[in-house]
């Protein structure tokens, strides 16, 4: 029953019913717990060996979600460290990790939350594309300041993530228009500001998100709109420093059309799309809120202290 379980989810993730990059790595952190707290092995070695194998997959699933990575390789350290323990001291520590880890998201989420809704006010009209959960967090925090405002979401084909997002924000009694991606530009003209979540930070500043952010992005600057990002820190890929490139994950063709309706022809389905720091006005973190050059040169400070 119990790898039936870890499967469902996994499979969970690879589909997106699991949304969100936050969501992603703490069912990331779930099947490990699980893995650990259901695993027969007799000794710590045993025991990492089968994490390490299910981890890989795990990390398989999204190729494109560094939240999803950095936690699953946090994880594997923390385990990897305490080789002193025997097999069920080893496993009651791992599900302690596991835990903690899940907590500690959520705490950074509602650091997020704080710093983010200082920049919505009364009056705002604010965009956003996809479905984020730091986004939803903040504007939820937002209202409950007693701030009244509207938010434009865009559907986000071709898996309509934004109706997620819309039906969350009413819920919260937020007023809400909802439309489709290519009228972006066209109400572009009524926002105050751009409010989207991120999928990954790279090394020069630029952010991995969903498939039209860029575009979005793009119009923002030709109106004027501040673009404004939210993710955590943990998004933050050090490996793009070294000039690997953040991999963009592409998905089933058969999420954009039936091709054996339009035989012959090419399907491209990108899961993201990278924005480059030029576009970005600012990025809110939970440690605090800066310019894309400024929060890069603190994460690659600490990523470097981190490897001394």
């Amino acid at each position: 029953m119990g790898d039936e379980k870890i499967k469902k989810i996994m499979r969970d993730i690879k589909a997106i019913r699991i949304q969100g990059a936050r969501n992603v790595a703490v069912a990331g952190a779930k099947i490990l717990m699980m893995k650990a707290g259901q695993s027969g092995a007799r000794s710590s070695r045993a025991l990492l060996l089968e994490l390490r194998e299910v981890s890989k997959e795990v990390m398989g699933l999204r190729p494109t979600e560094p939240a999803l990575r950095f936690g699953q390789e946090l994880i594997i350290l923390k385990a990897a460290s305490r080789k002193d323990l025997g097999a069920d001291e080893l496993r009651k520590y791992i599900v302690q990790v596991c835990r903690d880890y899940i907590f500690e998201t959520r705490k950074v989420l509602e650091k997020i939350a704080l710093y983010g809704s200082r920049a919505i006010a009364s009056g705002d009209v604010v965009m956003t594309h996809c479905h984020s959960h730091c986004v939803i967090e903040i504007f939820r925090a937002a209202k409950r300041q007693g701030k009244d405002f509207t938010v434009i979401v865009t559907e986000t084909r071709p898996l309509y993530q934004g109706t997620i997002t819309a039906r969350e924000l009413v819920r919260e009694k937020v007023d809400v228009v909802y439309c489709i991606d290519s009228a972006s530009a066209a109400v572009m003209a009524k926002a105050t500001k751009v409010l989207v979540g991120a999928d990954a930070i790279t090394a020069d500043g630029a952010i991995v998100n969903k498939i039209g952010t860029y575009q979005i992005a793009i119009e923002a600057k030709e109106y004027k709109v501040p673009f404004i990002v939210a993710c955590g820190t943990h998004k933050y890929d050090s490996r793009t420093a070294l000039g690997f490139p953040e991999p963009i994950e592409q998905r089933a063709v058969k999420e954009v059309a039936d091709p054996r309706k339009i035989r012959g022809v090419k399907i491209l389905n990108p899961a993201f799309d990278v924005t480059p720091k030029e576009y970005i006005h600012e990025i809110v973190t939970e440690i605090g809120v800066y310019s894309p050059e400024t929060l890069v040169g603190i994460l690659e400070a600490k990523a470097r202290g981190a490897g001394d």
